[in-house]
């Protein structure tokens, strides 16, 4: 599959819209403003068993770097005093962070230790989407958004590159749209193949989930890294992210014929889903906080809402996104 430079054209104007604007922005920042000083602001809400990675927001300038903070005890406290990121995730001693380089014009992602120390760092293709670590801290993921690919029918369409990185070498493992699909137990392949949204199962690195968008359907996918393949599951799945007892996935589902989304939960083994009491529009890769509780972006703050389409959402912290589940004692 090496000739699939496969990219889908995103219907999702108002993503392009936004990812343009980050270009721009990049594109402005100077060596020295690629980053803000702003600080996440806890909310009264916030759970008391809440353990969190997030990155701080400026509203002002939602497209800068943030600093990393640990959300614990219903304070925040910051980790690292050089770690800034656009996205953030952290699992098994080892974390990414995904944002503009101190150029102000090009993108890069950093691994870093559980002291939030540097250790490796690559270029970034794009803007960057997604990222996420296996809860080993075997791989990472990262998406990005990029511009160029000759099918796209518009000068401002983006597609994405998903590549899997070994967090202990830093060495690069694959990428996505190389691997081998099959669909109903037939090859499966298209030129417009993009994915995002990986999410690794826990107590197995190598498998995963993800998004796979192509003709018009966001699929959802069952891979495996070593293998170096993955298999259809299902339509209307994007962005999952699993449970941490791996039973569960929450993922974004498109309103028919909109740009909006709602949070559904689908059930690993059925695929069986409901939606949850979020009635917003949440377009976030969204983290759970334990197996009944989900924690999300929406604008510049994060909210909780109960996995199983009861209660409502609550407001957890003020100008903070990325949100990361912390295992205590890192």
């Amino acid at each position: 599959m090496g000739s699939r430079n496969g990219k889908i054209l995103f219907a999702l104007v108002g993503v392009c819209l936004l990812v343009g604007a980050g270009y721009v922005v990049a594109a402005a920042l100077g060596p020295d403003e690629t980053t803000t000083e702003a600080r996440p602001q806890v909310d009264g809400a916030v759970l008391a068993h809440a353990h969190l990675m997030v990155r701080a927001v400026d509203p002002a300038n939602p497209r800068l770097n943030g600093r990393v903070y640990e959300i614990d005890g219903g304070k925040a406290r910051r980790r690292s005093g050089d770690l800034a990121c656009e996205r953030v995730y952290f699992a098994g001693g080892r974390g990414i962070c995904m944002g503009v380089a101190p150029s102000g014009v090009d993108y890069r992602a950093q691994i870093f230790d559980s002291q939030l120390r540097p250790v490796h760092e690559f270029a970034l293709t794009g803007f960057p989407s997604r990222a996420r670590v296996s809860s080993d801290g075997r791989y990472g993921a990262t998406t990005v958004f990029v511009s160029g690919d000759s099918y796209l029918q518009a000068p401002s369409a983006f597609s994405t590159r998903t590549v899997i990185v070994d967090l202990r070498s830093g060495e690069r493992v694959g990428q996505l749209e190389q691997f081998d699909v099959t669909k109903d137990g037939k090859p499966f392949d298209a030129v417009d193949f993009n994915f995002w949204g990986v999410t690794f199962v826990p107590g197995d690195s190598s498998r995963y989930y993800a998004t796979l968008g192509t003709g018009g359907s966001h699929y959802l996918v069952e891979g495996d890294i070593a293998a170096r393949s993955m298999r259809v599951l299902r339509d209307g799945v994007e962005c999952p992210s699993l449970s941490p007892d791996g039973e569960q996935i929450v993922f974004k589902s498109r309103v028919a014929g909109s740009e909006r989304w709602r949070l559904r939960v689908l059930d690993v083994e059925t695929l069986a889903d409901h939606a949850v009491a979020e009635t917003r529009s949440v377009d976030d890769q969204v983290e759970w906080l334990d197996n009944e509780t989900l924690v999300y972006s929406y604008e510049d703050d994060l909210y909780t809402v109960p996995a199983d389409g009861s209660g409502e959402p609550q407001l957890l912290v003020r100008d903070a996104s990325s949100p990361v589940r912390l295992d205590r004692g890192i």
